[in-house]
């Protein structure tokens, strides 16, 4: 378990170490950019002071970044609610009268793109919580507890961009980036932790199969199933 557990944090930190370079890389552009259509002299302060601390803070936000997700696969035998989830952003009711409102921003950006994410890859985040069950020894990983699934990146990211010292309306505009660059990227990435597991004898014969519905008057379409 443990050498599978480093190869999917080693593919998991190359991948992410890439994409987060390129996402700063557009950011810093996006700043300037702003910077330059800025209506006056004092928004246009701000946008610049917010590239200068990105260009001044930004190599800490990678290697932040990797130790959460090292953490984060190295806890995958504790049970969910024994974690705490420092910079998440599901929150109850209850939470959500206590934080302050731009939080809740943030939070609904994170929840966004960590919901597109999910819906796009549905079927290989669930194979791949399947294949984390096993790992771990539990019961299978649903999408917000899997160590690698678009909810733990994006808690990663929020609060591992917390050394970059910024306003939330730049740190809002970091993470739509950061959806852009996620898109295209999770798909590849998701199905190639699954066949590395799979190659490796974590539920080999494990696949989707969609299950056909009964003719008229024989009940109702039986959902699909996973079989291994």
């Amino acid at each position: 378990m443990r050498t599978l557990l480093g190869n999917v944090l080693e593919r998991t930190s190359e991948e992410m170490e890439r994409t987060l370079v390129a996402v700063l890389d557009e950011f810093e552009q996006q700043l300037f950019r702003h910077a330059e259509q800025a209506r006056s002299n004092s928004v246009q302060v701000r946008w610049l002071e917010a590239q200068r601390l990105v260009k001044r803070t930004r190599p800490d936000l990678v290697p932040r970044f990797l130790v959460a997700l090292e953490a984060e696969l190295a806890c995958i035998r504790d049970t969910p609610g024994s974690r705490t989830s420092t910079g998440g952003f599901r929150l109850s009711h209850t939470e959500l009268a206590l934080v302050e409102n731009l939080d809740l921003d943030e939070a609904t950006v994170m929840t966004e793109i960590a919901g597109r994410t999910e819906v796009r890859n549905s079927l290989p985040l669930y194979l791949l919580g399947q294949r984390f069950g096993v790992l771990a020894g539990r019961p299978a990983f649903d999408a917000e507890n899997l160590p690698v699934g678009p909810q733990a990146l994006c808690r990663m990211l929020r609060q591992a961009s917390d050394c970059l010292q910024l306003q939330t309306e730049h740190r809002l505009l970091m993470f739509r980036i950061f959806d852009r660059h996620l898109v295209p990227l999770y798909g590849p990435y998701v199905e190639a932790v699954n066949s590395m597991l799979s190659r490796n004898g974590v539920l080999p014969n494990l696949h989707y199969v969609p299950v056909r519905a009964r003719p008229t008057g024989q009940g109702a379409a039986l959902p699909r199933s996973a079989r291994g």
